[in-house]
């Protein structure tokens, strides 16, 4: 695919996701021409650190992250919230994958953002949604693979038991979604003027994966 032929060219993605959901998300959209900046907390991505690394530069890193345009800022002081906020009045689409409530207590609720920038497109995802009794749950792709159905899809032949897939498939399942789902909210942004916001949760995500033949039944 040509620089000029990328079909998200012009497109500003403002992306404070972390570890892998997101930033695989975002990853693709990079492919596809947007604009990806990359906002860190002063203490890095944790796949920074995890795998084979030069520096704090991980394969796993550089994988998700590809194509994007980094900057570093904490968002719990008053000069980094700042600077946030001035990213995302530039920008098309905000990317979040924090437990449901930060974003608010940071002061950036959609409300508030949609309020001041009627036009931006936000991307929440969360691990189970952004209420009910496990919303505020820290969640991994293994977690998701077990509660979702993903492991007992997969059992061990011997046993019958439950089998966790070698491979964050949760994680990517959500990052696939996420990345539809922007990329349809601009569509229709596009059409209409308006900014929406996108909300894709990971055990939604791997169920749905699973429905056409593994759920069926159920």
């Amino acid at each position: 695919m040509t620089v000029a032929a990328r079909p998200l060219a012009g497109v500003r993605i403002v992306d404070l996701s972390t570890v892998v959901s997101g930033p695989m998300a975002t990853g693709m959209l990079a492919d596809q021409g947007a604009e990806v900046i990359k906002v860190e907390s002063p203490g890095g991505d944790l796949t920074r650190v995890i795998g084979p690394a030069k520096g704090d530069l991980s394969g796993l890193y550089a994988t998700l992250n590809r194509g994007k345009r980094s900057i570093v800022l904490d968002a719990r002081r008053p000069e980094g919230l700042k600077l946030l906020r001035e990213l995302i009045a530039r920008a098309d689409a905000l990317v979040e994958n924090f437990r449901p409530g930060v974003m608010e207590r940071l002061g950036l609720a959609w409300e508030r953002l949609h309020a001041e920038h009627p036009r931006l497109v936000m991307l929440s995802i969360t691990g189970y949604g952004p209420d009910g009794p496990r919303a505020g749950e820290r969640v991994y792709d293994t977690v998701i693979q077990a509660v979702s159905g993903m492991a007992d899809a997969h059992p061990d032949e011997r046993s019958g038991e439950p089998r966790l897939l070698r491979t964050l498939m949760c994680d990517k399942v959500t990052a696939l979604t996420a990345a539809q789902g922007l990329t349809a909210a601009l569509l229709a942004r596009g059409r209409d003027g308006h900014g929406r916001r996108v909300e894709v949760n990971m055990l939604d995500a791997a169920v749905a994966f699973l429905w056409p033949e593994a759920g069926y039944n159920h």
